[in-house]
């Protein structure tokens, strides 16, 4: 193979370790430690001990903004609970529910037995006397004659489901149905409306049963349930505030109905949740890491730089460093720290920075090392993928950056909404060493700057 083609393949490569949408597990070379050290607060840590704590059961809520590496670090937790002896079980929400659709508490209590009862089949090879929870359940609604028009395995693109529910052959449907037939869920939760404190003594002696068939099986140990992605649900355009008041009524009216016999639950949660529940609920967030400090000049934080340029390197290597960036210079690649800086220490989008330069190389045929033009494009490109700003947007980003705090004039939705979709899309960051503070994206400042100049120069004008 000659050099330009071993170059070639090596750029693939790293091109492929760069993925942002993939979570890393904590035993990968991939994986960078983040918390815990120089000063910062690692919530898997202190998790972990409230799991300690409450010996029997407990419940949690967790939380992060999207690329942040939440799940990535709840797999540190499975990790490390596991390596302690105890029995963990993951489950991903959006398996089960719909993100684009508002929840209730019947949807989610089914919803955590039924993961449950997957995961005890899939993962430990227990079947609870070869009956699904989702089994139990269709069989429960047959008998009591529940009648519905949606719900089938089989929903046609070109029209309605066309069995009733007694046509249903088994628990896969219904767990089908619960995500896919909203028809079909909306009469269920008006079914259920009723009858939630029967619907939650069902779930519960499902789990009692589970964690018995469970200490037969591993032994008296504990028990933790997973449950990722509940984050995901946001709704669209046309309902974002239907699906967040649907989330915020679960866990602001119902919370204690998510707590389960005998086992540590830990549920990940959309982040405004600690908008709309100051004080009423804890929830543990995981905060973007601080690349600066929060005065004036922004001035360096060197412990935030030092971890983002383990990460780098553990993607990259000294091959891919120097192939693609050249040698170190005096201990420093000023282009690296281009990108790093542009990236404002979010993961996903220090990942994205760096494949769009290999990108870029490939697409553009430049010589490597890379020449300034081509790091220069790929943030420029990163940048676009965050624009345009409206004016609102602007005047809300200039706020936050100059007060860092998080710009949240009132509890209303469309305000909760808006401060939301900033850190979504990570027009803003949010940070903590020990206290919360907030500051705009470092892609989006010169933006925000140049729209508010605008709007002023508009306003003197008329």
């Amino acid at each position: 193979m000659s050099e330009t083609e071993t170059a070639m393949q090596l750029l693939k490569t790293i091109y492929k370790r760069l993925d942002p949408a993939k979570p890393v597990e904590p035993d990968s070379d991939f994986y960078q430690p983040i918390y815990g050290k120089d000063g910062r607060e690692d919530p898997v840590a202190r998790m972990r001990t409230h799991i300690q704590l409450n010996e029997i059961q407990s419940l949690q809520l967790f939380s992060g903004f999207r690329g942040s590496g939440k799940t990535t670090e709840l797999f540190r937790l499975r990790r490390d609970l596991r390596q302690e002896g105890s029995l963990v079980i993951y489950a991903s929400a959006l398996d089960y529910l719909n993100p684009s659709d508002p929840v209730e508490i019947s949807d989610l209590l089914m919803v955590f037995a039924g993961a449950f009862g997957d995961q005890l089949e899939q993962e430990f090879k227990i079947s609870l006397g070869s009956e699904s929870f989702w089994n139990r359940f269709t069989n429960y609604l047959k008998k009591t004659s529940l009648q519905v028009t949606e719900a089938t395995a089989k929903v046609e693109a070109d029209g309605p489901a066309k069995e009733v529910l007694g046509g249903l052959a088994g628990g896969l449907e219904l767990k089908f149905a619960i995500k896919e037939a909203s028809s079909f869920r909306k009469k269920l939760r008006e079914f259920l409306q009723n009858r939630l404190p029967e619907l939650k003594r069902q779930v519960d002696a499902f789990f009692e049963q589970g964690v018995k068939a469970l200490r037969d099986k591993c032994g008296d140990r504990r028990i933790v349930f997973i449950f990722d992605q509940m984050e995901q649900l946001r709704g669209s355009l046309n309902n974002e505030r239907e699906v967040m008041q649907s989330v915020e009524r679960i866990f602001a009216s119902h919370l204690d109905k998510l707590r389960l016999p005998f086992i540590h639950v830990i549920c990940t949660v959309p982040p405004w949740l600690q908008f709309l529940l100051p004080g009423g609920t804890a929830i543990e967030i995981l905060p973007s890491l601080q690349l600066w400090k929060k005065d004036v000049e922004r001035s360096r934080c060197e412990a935030g730089w030092k971890v983002v340029r383990e990460l780098v390197w553990r993607r990259l290597e000294d091959q891919g460093l120097n192939l693609i960036f050249g040698p170190e210079v005096q201990g420093r690649r000023i282009l690296v720290d281009d990108l790093i800086a542009e990236s404002g220490g979010h993961f996903r989008d220090l990942l994205r920075l760096f494949q769009e330069v290999i990108v870029r190389i490939l697409t553009e045929k430049a010589g490597l090392p890379v020449p300034d033009k081509i790091v220069t494009g790929a943030i420029r490109r990163t940048r676009e993928q965050y624009l345009p700003i409206t004016e609102q947007d602007a005047a809300k980003l200039e706020e936050i950056q100059l007060s860092h705090a998080s710009g949240l004039g009132s509890n209303s939705s469309d305000e909760i909404g808006r401060i939301t979709r900033l850190l979504d899309l990570h027009l803003m960051l949010y940070f903590s060493n020990g206290e919360e503070w907030y500051d705009t994206h470092p892609l989006v400042r010169d933006e925000v700057e140049a729209v508010m100049r605008r709007v002023r120069s508009r306003s003197q004008a008329s």
